[in-house]
């Protein structure tokens, strides 16, 4: 990615991205076919943003009505399986299909630790995040497209 691209591609703020963030899990919780692949999954998830200072816990919901719960802070009630971490760029990348994972591993710029066979399952299920992630950039957050 071009400093031009880098820099049209960041986020304005930990609140803009949390906002963001929180919107799209939103949508796929009440999505009837993304959400309950994500709860059969799962899911128990911690991502790290450092350079926002950000931390979003996600898990596969026991509500009957919801499939998926998350929170901004490390004041949640499981223990992740997997932790990732990444700087905003690259999560915003990642979540509009334009990052590939495992280049962005192998080149050290997404971190992670947890259970391998976690991994092998949630990281595919995460792919589910990309469509409304990037729909919400397009309508909502423009300045953010890669």
């Amino acid at each position: 990615m071009g400093t031009a691209e880098a820099t049209r591609s960041a986020s304005r703020s930990a609140t803009e991205f949390r906002e963001l963030l929180d919107e799209a899990l939103s949508e796929l919780d009440a999505d009837e076919k993304s959400g309950p692949l994500l709860r059969a999954a799962g899911l128990r998830m911690r991502l790290e943003f450092p350079d926002l200072e950000l931390v979003l816990n996600i898990a596969a919901s026991e509500e009957p009505a919801h499939h998926l719960r998350w929170d901004f802070s490390d004041a949640v009630d499981w223990e992740p399986k997997l932790n990732m971490s990444m700087d905003s760029r690259i999560a915003n990348a990642y979540l509009q299909g334009k990052e590939s994972l495992a280049i962005a591993i192998a080149r050290g710029r997404v971190r992670f630790s947890g259970d391998t066979r976690c991994a092998l399952l949630y990281v595919p299920a995460l792919r589910l995040v990309v469509a409304p992630y990037r729909r919400l950039v397009r309508r909502e957050y423009p300045h953010l497209l890669v």
